[in-house]
């Protein structure tokens, strides 16, 4: 495992930081090891050139404090990550807005209004390479009301 160190700026795991927290440079690092990595510089290789699409309801929502250690991996490897969501309530929405979209920005979230996610972002002419849903059936299909 790659040391964490603590500067000036804050908290590092290896060369990635600063972080506010030691915690959360640990949790960094023990993420990048659960997902396969022997340190993070290896992975940058390939970085920026994944988009990765995260449902909300029962995905994220399930347990935000695991989901945003790896919307912190995604960030470091320079990729691209969405929520996708079936959405359509002005209040779940705005609920939706307020949680993870504070955490990787308003403009990131897509609401696809109850329509099957793959085609409703390739119309926005957006390709996604890695989708992360509880339910997957509904990244190809319409969920049922």
């Amino acid at each position: 495992m790659m040391p964490i160190n603590k500067k000036a700026d804050g908290w590092y795991w290896g060369s990635k930081g600063p972080f506010d927290t030691k915690q959360k440079a640990v949790q960094v690092g023990q993420a990048a090891h659960a997902a396969g990595a022997e340190s993070i510089e290896i992975k940058e290789k390939k970085a920026g050139k994944l988009t990765f699409a995260l449902d909300y309801h029962n995905t994220y929502s399930a347990d935000p404090k695991f989901w945003n250690v790896f919307i912190e991996l995604v960030r470091l490897r320079k990729d691209k990550l969405y929520c996708v969501t079936h959405h359509t309530g002005e209040k779940q929405n705005q609920d939706l807005l307020d949680s993870i979209g504070k955490v990787i920005g308003k403009e990131n979230v897509i609401f696809t209004m109850g329509k099957a996610k793959m085609d409703f972002v390739k119309q926005m002419g957006i390709n996604i390479d890695i989708w992360i849903d509880n339910n997957p059936i509904h990244i190809i299909e319409n969920p049922e009301n």
